[in-house]
This record gives C-alpha cells, sequence and structure tokens, in this order.
C-alpha cells in the first residue's frame, strides 16, 4: 500500500511482516517465516499431545492439556488460513487503497481517515497489551530461576512448567531449552492473534467507513439551497449525487461480501474449536488445584476468549447499524422536495437500505452481538453438561 493510507496500516503491515504472511511481500525469505512459525506452533501442540503417550491418560490431565492445546490449535488455524487466503488479503487491501484513491470529498476523506485512525490506535492498544501480559506471564514462569540467581537458597527452587509437554529428554538437564521453545510458541501465538485480528478489523471498519459515506452522499444529496434550481438542473443534479451515494454504497456491500466470501469456511472451523476451547477453559475454573500457575492462567484464558469473539461480533454489528443508517437518512431527509421520479429512485434506495447486510461465516453464523451472546450460551452450555458428569 503506497498511498496516504499507508501510515494507518503500517502497525499492521509490520505485525503480519514479522511472521511472513503480509501479502505484498513474497519472497523467498517469507517462505521460511512461514514454515518456521507454523513449525514452532505445530510442534508445541505436538509436544503437548505426547503427554498421553507416557502418562496414564485420566479426564483431569486430558482437560487439562485440551485448555492449552485448544487456544494454540485455534491460533495455528487462523495461521494457515492466511498464508492460504494471502491472494485474497491482497486484494481486499488493494480495495482500500482504490477506495482511498477514489475519495475527493475532505468530508469524506475526514471519514475514512477516522475510522483508518481507530485501526491504528486498536493496534497500539494491542501491542502494548501483548507486551505486558508477556513480560508479566514469562516473568512468572521464570520466578523459580530468576529468585535462584538474585536471592540464592542452599537448594534450587522447584521449577514447573505452566504447559504439560513431553519431549522424550531429561528435562531437568535441558529446561532453558524447553521454555525457549514455550516462550517462542506463546509469543508466535499472541502476535498471530493480534496481527490477524488487527486485519480483520481492518476490513470490518472499512466496511463501515464505506457506509458512513454513503450516509453522508445520501443526506446530502438534496439541498434546500439547490431548490431554486431550475427543474431539469435540479433533477440532472440530485441524480448524479444520488448515484454517487447508491455507487458507495454498493461498494461497500461488495466489499463485505467479498470478506465473507473468502473466510466463510475456515471461519466456522474457528467457531467450532473457539467455542470448545472457550467450554473447556471454563471447565478448568473449577478444577484448579494448588499451583499458583493455573490460578493466572485460566482465567487469563478465558478473558481472551471473551474478548476476542466481542470485538469481531462488536464490528459485525456496527457494520449492519451503519447499513441500517442509510434508510433512516434517506426517510428524513428532503425527498418530498425532489421531482416525481426522484422521490421513486428514493424509494427503491430506502428499500434496498432496510435490508441487513450481514457478515455471515459457515453461511449460518451471524457476526452480531447476538451472535456473541449465542456463541457464549453454547460455550457455557457445553460447560454445564461437562460439569454434570463430574464426580
Amino acid at each position: 500500500m503506497q498511498a496516504t493510507e499507508e501510515r494507518y496500516y503500517k502497525i499492521n503491515q509490520i505485525v503480519l511482516m514479522v511472521l511472513g504472511i503480509w501479502p505484498y511481500q513474497q519472497s523467498y525469505f517469507t517462505q521460511i517465516q512461514k514454515a518456521f512459525f507454523a513449525s514452532v506452533l505445530l510442534t508445541f501442540i505436538l509436544v503437548q499431545l505426547l503427554v498421553f503417550v507416557t502418562t496414564q491418560c485420566n479426564a483431569y490431565l486430558l482437560l487439562k492439556i485440551l485448555s492449552i492445546v485448544f487456544p494454540f490449535l485455534f491460533v495455528t488455524i487462523k495461521y494457515c488460513l492466511f498464508i492460504i487466503q494471502a491472494d485474497s488479503v491482497k486484494q481486499m487491501l488493494d480495495r482500500i487503497r482504490d477506495d482511498w484513491k477514489s475519495l475527493k470529498d475532505k468530508v469524506e476523506i475526514d471519514i475514512i481517515k477516522k475510522y483508518a485512525h481507530s485501526i491504528w490506535f486498536s493496534s497500539i492498544i494491542s501491542i502494548v497489551v501483548l507486551c505486558a501480559c508477556s513480560l508479566i506471564l514469562f516473568t512468572l514462569q521464570c520466578l523459580p530461576l530468576i529468585l535462584d540467581v538474585i536471592l540464592p537458597l542452599n537448594e534450587s527452587r522447584s521449577f514447573q512448567l505452566i504447559v504439560i509437554t513431553e519431549y522424550f529428554i531429561n528435562q531437568d538437564k535441558y529446561i532453558y531449552i524447553i521454555l525457549f521453545h514455550e516462550a517462542l510458541a506463546c509469543f508466535v501465538a499472541e502476535i498471530t492473534l493480534c496481527g490477524t485480528l488487527i486485519t480483520m478489523m481492518t476490513f470490518i471498519w472499512h466496511s463501515c467507513a464505506l457506509f458512513k459515506i454513503a450516509c453522508y452522499r445520501m443526506e446530502n444529496a438534496i439541498e434546500k439551497s439547490a431548490l431554486t434550481i431550475p427543474i431539469f438542473e435540479r433533477q440532472y443534479l440530485f441524480y448524479q449525487r444520488i448515484i454517487h451515494a447508491v455507487f458507495i454504497h454498493r461498494k461497500a456491500i461488495e466489499f463485505a461480501e467479498l470478506f465473507t466470501s473468502n473466510f466463510t469456511v475456515l471461519f466456522a472451523i474457528l467457531i467450532v474449536v473457539g467455542v470448545s476451547s472457550l467450554s473447556i477453559n471454563l471447565f478448568q475454573i473449577t478444577l484448579i488445584d494448588n499451583r499458583t500457575e493455573d490460578a493466572y492462567i485460566i482465567p487469563l484464558l478465558i478473558a481472551v476468549h471473551l474478548n476476542y469473539m466481542f470485538i469481531i461480533n462488536y464490528g459485525g454489528q456496527k457494520m449492519t447499524d451503519y447499513e441500517k443508517e442509510l434508510f433512516k437518512v434517506t426517510y428524513n431527509g428532503l425527498w418530498y422536495t425532489a421531482p416525481l421520479r426522484i422521490q421513486k429512485l428514493l424509494l427503491f434506495i430506502m428499500l434496498k437500505g432496510y435490508k441487513d447486510v450481514t457478515l455471515i461465516f459457515g453461511g449460518m453464523y451471524i457476526v452480531s452481538l447476538q451472535g456473541f451472546a449465542s456463541l457464549t450460551n453454547a460455550a457455557i452450555s457445553y460447560f454445564m453438561v461437562m460439569h454434570s458428569t463430574k464426580k
């Protein structure tokens, strides 16, 4: 993206470039990046599942391992999704760039800048929270090792990894290597979750901006100052303004539909994995033992699940709300002062604006606040089923 909008999406670009999934950079080095990061995530899932090979499996151990495996599986699928759909992501970023270039009106440029700035600010907040959480978790994980250096005792303090893994090696001897693998996998997972979420919200928020611009154009299509113009000139002027409003509104709908069509199948898989992950982690709350790390890692995972689900569904809800605004703006305008042909045209626009434009994944799930409530209820229901079987 080489236009004015580049600075608003710079953070997102940097994060995706670090992960090797920036669609405009497809070099040999990025292929190595993708293979490396994907292997880090997959091997970390594998070493957790290998525990079942060497340890007698029970319900407690199964759920404890799955409570970490499922979030990493979610992130891994999403990382692979952005690799597979690199061309689609590039196509949508190209459309954003073209939309920026097509705007000439200062107010319209200010509108799209406002929404782009929201993404930029959200990116900053996400990166800061990511770094803070990573630092805190890593410090708590390595606290015994740090205290052994700062305040040494006659014997080393007991040290245990947060995640149960099996490497088929002496873990005490190679603890630093294992710790490095865990820290690297967590870092890759966190930055992947952050980068892909920002990209998705960029697409959703851009759709909202286009709908807002369409409303602005429609709101100013018929002005009192234009009523003094001769009838034929006035009719032509109104036609042109309405056409421009309909044009940008149609672009917004096409952009939203493109986003849905490109990601619908794999996002349906992510919904299943995400709800299952949240249910298992909710159940883990009831099984927390005396381990200090369990007391903060499980609630943190639940908070991440709920925040992620809410942010995505909130974006989908806002897009639907802005699309409906076109109907209200058209209805509350000066349509009654327009010629009869214009009034008939506005009637069709209101009928079109009255229909909901929604993000639908998997052909059944609507991204909205109601969808967020449905997913949360589903996760709680599965949690209650698991809890009812607890002895």
